[in-house]
C-alpha cells in the first residue's frame, strides 16, 4: 500500500510543512469563528439599538448588549450637544473607583467630548501591574465619543475591526435618531414663528390639564387686531413679519414652563401652568404692552399693532382641555366685541374689580357680564 498523505514511509511522522499547514488551519478556523461570532453579534446589536430614537435609550441598550459580549469594566458615552443627551457612564465591572483611570475626573458633568480628543488605545497601569486597557472611539460626523475600559484578560476577546464596526453601527443609530428628532421637531413647529403648532398644543393641554400639581392652569387666547387690514394694505410678506415678530415677543416674555403656540392665522395660545388668573392677567398685559411698543416699517410707512386676549383658568382636573379653550375663546370674543386692544377674563361667578392707584397709565375696571371680568388699559 502507498504512504499516507504528508506522512513519511520510513518513520510514520508528518513532515514539518504538513504540521505547519495543520497549525495554520487551526488558527485560521479560530479566527474565522471569531469573525463570524462578531458579525452575528453586530447584526443583533444594530437591531437592538435601532428600536428607539432616544439617544439616552440607545446608549443604555448598547451598554447592556456590549457587556454580554465583552464584560467591560466601564463605558462612557460623551455625545454631541446636538443630541441633547448628557454624558452617560456605566460601570458594571467596577465600582465608581477613580483608580481605574486617574487621568479623568470621576464626576458626570466632566465627561465631555473634549476630554477624549487625541486618544485611541491606552494601557492604564498601577505600578508595574496593568489595570485595564482603554479604547476610545470617535464617532462619525462629530457625534461624540465612546470610551471603553476593558480588563486585560478580556481585551483579546475582540478584534480592532470589531470595534470599528461597532462604532459605525452606533454612529448610524445616532444619525437616525438625530434625523428623526429633526423631522419630529419640524412636524411640531410652525415654520413661520418657530412656535408649537395647534395639534401639539391641543395634545399637551389635554395631558397637562390632567395633572393636579399644575393647578391652577390658565390659558391665554390671543388675536392680533385688524390683522387682515394690515395684510391688505402692506401685503402678505409684511403680515408674515408681524407674525414672526409677535412669536418672538411671546417667546421672550413667557416663562420657560409656559407652552406657546401659533393656534392658527393671527391667533396664538399660551398655556400657563400653576398660574392664577391674576398672574395670567399681568402676563397678558405685559404681552400687549410689548406689542404696542413695537414699531414696524413697511415701504417707509411706520405701523403699530395691538392684540386682544381672552383668559380662562381651571382650578382642578375635572374638565377637559377643550372646555378651557372654549371658555378662553368666549373671553376673547368678548374682548373683541368690547372694542379690541384689551384683555377679558372668563369667570364662573361675577367678581367686581376694585380700582387701585394707577401707575403711568390710568386703569379702568368693569364687569361686562356675570360670567366675564374685563380690565382695559389705555
Amino acid at each position: 500500500m502507498g504512504a499516507k498523505p504528508y506522512e513519511s514511509s520510513a518513520t510514520g511522522q508528518k513532515p514539518e510543512k504538513a504540521r505547519d499547514m495543520e497549525q495554520w488551519d487551526v488558527l485560521d478556523i479560530a479566527d474565522l469563528k471569531q469573525q463570524l461570532n462578531e458579525a452575528v453579534f453586530l447584526g443583533r446589536f444594530m437591531g437592538a439599538i435601532s428600536t428607539t430614537f432616544d439617544p439616552s435609550d440607545i446608549c443604555s441598550i448598547a451598554s447592556r448588549w456590549l457587556y454580554d459580549h465583552i464584560p467591560y469594566l466601564r463605558i462612557i458615552f460623551a455625545l454631541s450637544p446636538n443630541l441633547l443627551c448628557q454624558p452617560l457612564v456605566y460601570s458594571p465591572g467596577v465600582a465608581r473607583d477613580i483608580s481605574i483611570d486617574p487621568t479623568i475626573l470621576d464626576t458626570m458633568p466632566y465627561y465631555t467630548a473634549e476630554h477624549f480628543r487625541n486618544l485611541s488605545i491606552s494601557t492604564i497601569c498601577t505600578g508595574d501591574e496593568i489595570t485595564c486597557r482603554r479604547y476610545t472611539m470617535e464617532l462619525s460626523e462629530g457625534l461624540g465619543f465612546i470610551v471603553l475600559y476593558v480588563d486585560p484578560a478580556s481585551s483579546g476577546r475582540f478584534s480592532e475591526c470589531f470595534l470599528a464596526n461597532l462604532k459605525d453601527n452606533f454612529s448610524h443609530a445616532l444619525k437616525n435618531a438625530l434625523e428623526h428628532n429633526k423631522l419630529k421637531e419640524l412636524a411640531m413647529r410652525d415654520s413661520l414663528t418657530g412656535l408649537f403648532n395647534r395639534r401639539v398644543f391641543d395634545e399637551m393641554l389635554e395631558i397637562e390639564g390632567r395633572r393636579q400639581e399644575l393647578m391652577p392652569l390658565s390659558l391665554l387666547m390671543i388675536d392680533l387686531d385688524d390683522f387682515k387690514l394690515a395684510n391688505d394694505r402692506f401685503g402678505h410678506q409684511a403680515g408674515d413679519q408681524v407674525l414672526a415678530k409677535f412669536g418672538k415677543i411671546l417667546r421672550d416674555n413667557c416663562r420657560g414652563s409656559d407652552l406657546v403656540a401659533r393656534y392658527g392665522g393671527e391667533e396664538f395660545a399660551v398655556m400657563l401652568p400653576a398660574t392664577t388668573s391674576t398672574i395670567a392677567f399681568e402676563i397678558a398685559r405685559r404681552l400687549r404692552t410689548r406689542l404696542a411698543e413695537t414699531t414696524f416699517v413697511f415701504d417707509g410707512t411706520p405701523a403699530r399693532f395691538s392684540a386682544s386676549i381672552g383668559i380662562a383658568y381651571a382650578t382642578d382636573t375635572g374638565k377637559p382641555g377643550a372646555d378651557l379653550v372654549r371658555r378662553a375663546d368666549q373671553a376673547l370674543y368678548r374682548a373683541k366685541k368690547g372694542g379690541k386692544n384689551r384683555t377679558c377674563v372668563y369667570a364662573a361667578k361675577p367678581v367686581e374689580f376694585i380700582k387701585t392707584t394707577p401707575s403711568r397709565r390710568p386703569a379702568c375696571y368693569a364687569v361686562l357680564q356675570p360670567e366675564f371680568q374685563v380690565r382695559t388699559e389705555r
